[in-house]
């Protein structure tokens, strides 16, 4: 038996690219031969959405001949909480686990539950299990050894949703699909006998949602559970580009810009363009003017450029520590090459000569770490 993972789709009338992520990813489950999708809460943005897109979303779920097992999220929870009818194919719960079964394999919904108590439902419902089961939940999937709230109270229910890994150390085999967390595990987690992972959103809503968006396919058979990452077709995927502004190569870091706007562009990709630093041959307002003309410029040649603000500050601004050391970095400077005349030996003079770029690229390098440590004047 084969079923599909998806999740945190969030829904909303404002944003319609959502649904048609969602409709392919309906499509996507016929397609590879699946009994069912998953779907692990937040499929709405908000209960005021839920509520918009009803009706919508059931005609769409009937137009199916697949299963649909449905979670709330901490998003869209108030929606699921008086039985709303989603259709006749689709299984959902409020606010308690629920244990249904697909072709003998146990598959266990738990909402989204502040704190451990989804936890305590994840033991109650999966030990004791013979069959592989399938666990949908919506939490905060952490590493004990890599967290401090790892050393927090663990009876404070009043806190956002959250599993460790050593909570699956005792569980039976069974795959856990979740939600909340926006990008795809890869690869899944494996702790003993339970596998699990992250589907990330269907459509990339934020900025650092980045790469292919991709859905799970779980592969249920007498050899166990067999977990893949497949990309959702026709579903642009998002970027970042980081560039960072050093006084003295402001022009050529404009170029910078506009030579990656112009060839690096994709129109399927929604670009986040990260723009700070340092200026002083030129002022900010004409640096930012000039990334905005570079953005309006090639705009139309990619999904979509998001700018934000542009982060650049004049090196006037810089406290007094930064700008000692900028003086110090200047007078480090190497000197030119026409003060090399007097070598007449040739390949003394070439040697020379790569001695002083070597030592440029190191000044400036340590002139860009020097002001990225700065932040913006603080």
């Amino acid at each position: 038996m084969k079923v599909l993972h998806t999740a945190d789709v969030h829904l909303t009338p404002s944003a319609p690219e959502r649904m048609e992520a969602f409709r392919a990813v309906c499509d996507l489950t016929v397609e590879l031969g699946c009994s069912a999708l998953l779907i692990a809460g937040d499929l709405f943005d908000t209960p005021e959405a839920a509520a918009s897109l009803r009706a919508e979303v059931r005609e769409l779920f009937d137009s199916y001949e697949v299963e649909f097992f449905l979670i709330p999220g901490n998003h869209d929870a108030p929606a699921f909480r008086s039985g709303e009818y989603y259709g006749r194919n689709v299984h959902t719960c409020s606010e308690t686990a629920v244990k249904w079964e697909l072709q003998g394999t146990p598959i266990i919904g738990i909402p989204y539950l502040p704190g451990r108590q989804g936890v305590d439902l994840l033991h109650s419902s999966v030990q004791g299990e013979v069959s592989p089961a399938i666990v949908i939940m919506h939490t905060n999937f952490y590493d004990s050894s890599l967290s401090l709230l790892y050393f927090s109270d663990d009876m404070d229910d009043s806190r956002s949703a959250y599993l460790w890994e050593h909570d699956l150390s005792d569980l039976p085999a069974a795959y856990i699909a979740l939600g909340h967390w926006h990008n795809p595990t890869l690869p899944p987690v494996r702790v003993n006998q339970v596998q699990l992972a992250y589907s990330g959103t269907p459509y990339p809503i934020a900025k650092g949602e980045n790469g292919a968006r991709r859905a799970f396919l779980i592969d249920l058979s007498s050899e166990g559970i067999d977990v893949q990452a497949v990309e959702i077709p026709g579903v642009p995927r998002r970027e970042t580009a980081s560039f960072f502004f050093v006084p003295g190569e402001e022009r050529r870091i404009m170029d910078e810009i506009a030579s990656f706007l112009e060839q690096q562009a994709d129109p399927e990709v929604i670009l986040d363009l990260e723009v700070a630093g340092w200026v002083g041959s030129i002022s900010e307002e004409f640096c930012i003017a000039e990334i905005e003309t570079l953005v309006k410029k090639y705009r139309e040649r990619w999904r979509d450029v998001n700018c934000g603000t542009v982060q650049v500050t004049g090196i006037s601004a810089l406290p007094g520590i930064a700008a000692r050391c900028l003086h110090l970095l200047a007078e480090l400077e190497p000197p030119a090459p026409l003060e090399l005349d007097d070598l007449i030996d040739p390949s003394l003079k070439e040697l020379s000569q790569e001695v002083i770029k070597d030592k440029e690229r190191l000044y400036r390098t340590a002139l860009s770490l020097l002001l990225q440590q700065m932040g913006r004047g603080n």
